[in-house]
């Protein structure tokens, strides 16, 4: 795999979108972006790509991917009581992992981790 250059896509492609483009130019920037990946050969590292561009989108905006794991959907109330942790314009996705037994583990920009899930104290316990 060449990471350097799907940082460098995902870099030219974070760019493009800071630069505040209008609503009509969004898809024809996307639909060049695919053709230019698909000429160099890195269509099948798209979503690679894409998460890392929305990564660096999201950093230079000052807002945070937030990923959400549970063993089951998080309730209406669960929802509210986790909102006051994050902050406007976060993006916050959910995860339903049935190998957490119980609990939630929270992962902030794919490296900051907050682990409450049962299966983090089962092999802490059993190391």
């Amino acid at each position: 795999m060449n990471i350097p250059k799907v940082k460098l896509y995902a870099e030219a492609l974070a760019e493009i979108m800071s630069k505040g483009i209008q609503p009509s130019q969004e898809k024809t920037i996307i639909d060049n972006f695919v053709k230019l990946l698909i000429k160099a050969g890195f269509e099948k590292k798209a979503k690679m790509i894409l998460d890392f561009a929305e990564d660096l989108f999201l950093a230079k905006q000052g807002k945070r991917k937030i990923c959400l794991e549970t063993v089951r959907k998080i309730t209406a109330n669960q929802k509210k009581t986790l909102a006051g942790f994050f902050k406007n314009g976060d993006v916050v996705r959910e995860k339903i992992n049935p190998e957490i037994i119980a609990g939630i583990k929270i992962t902030i920009n794919g490296e900051k981790q907050f682990d409450a899930s049962i299966q983090s104290k089962l092999q802490s316990i059993f190391k």
